[in-house]
């Protein structure tokens, strides 16, 4: 008898199923404000599981796309950057005037650096009642460190030149080979777009070019340590920081002439 309920059961289960449905039919062709009641519970039911995957999807979806649209933002500054440089080297070749950064440096005090953004950004102790403006060049002992992205009346935020948002002119120093500098976010830098086929070796120095009002040119950035990857017919170069950014206590902020504290 066991064996042949075993057997049997599967059928069971079926017949069960058909007659539900069944009624279910019935009662929804007869009854159709129950069809309704009985489809709204489902809904009601389907979309605490339902809702939280969809949220899930878009958050993956445009988490994708901001990816994709930083990455094509940021080369196109890069290349608006290389041909900037490459038409002020041109008018200085040609002999026409192109305005130098003329001012002073201030110097500066550490006073915040988060360890989960150590090579994104620090706090110093000048702000724009000292003169310190936005975009202002950073630096210590001669070297670039960064630049002034955030500023209040006595405080300032620098960006670190290994931050992952970095990007400012420079040039190799010993062939004037124009190209970008640009952060990784781990502590490591590169300059990108020199031509591959330029004679750019390993130990060369790179300092940043003709930029504007508060980025001096001629500022050492690093060293030329290697080569990277090649693309688009640009080879990417390794460099070394000159400045000690693992012991950055005080630096220096360049000022433009006329930037003075505010009275």
């Amino acid at each position: 008898m066991r064996a042949l309920f075993r057997e049997s059961r599967p059928w069971l289960h079926s017949f069960i199923a058909v007659l539900a449905g069944a009624v279910l039919l019935v009662l929804s062709s007869r009854l159709p404000a129950a069809k309704l009641t009985a489809v709204e519970l489902i809904n009601v039911v389907l979309s605490y599981t339902e809702k939280p995957a969809l949220a899930l999807r878009n958050i993956i979806k445009l988490s994708g796309n901001w990816v994709l649209e930083r990455a094509n933002l940021n080369e196109r500054v890069e290349r608006l950057e290389l041909k900037n440089l490459a038409l002020e080297e041109a008018l200085q070749r040609a002999g026409v005037n192109v305005p130098q950064a003329t001012g002073a440096y201030i110097s500066a005090v550490v006073t915040l650096r988060y360890p989960q953004d150590w090579w994104q950004e620090l706090r110093i102790d000048k702000g724009s009642q000292d003169g310190v403006r936005d975009g202002a060049a950073v630096s210590s002992e001669g070297f670039l460190v960064g630049r002034v992205v955030r500023t209040s009346g006595h405080s300032s935020w620098v960006e670190l030149i290994t931050s992952s948002s970095f990007l400012i002119a420079a040039a190799v120093d010993q062939t004037r080979d124009l190209g970008v500098v640009a952060g990784d976010g781990k502590g490591h830098l590169r300059l990108l777009y020199v031509p591959d086929e330029r004679n750019v070796k390993r130990g060369m120095s790179v300092s940043t070019s003709l930029m504007n009002d508060i980025i001096p040119p001629g500022l050492s950035i690093g060293t030329i340590i290697g080569t990277g990857e090649e693309k688009e017919g640009y080879r990417e170069l390794r460099l070394a920081a000159g400045a000690h950014l693992t012991q950055l206590y005080s630096v220096e902020v360049f000022v433009p002439s006329g930037g003075g504290a505010q009275k």
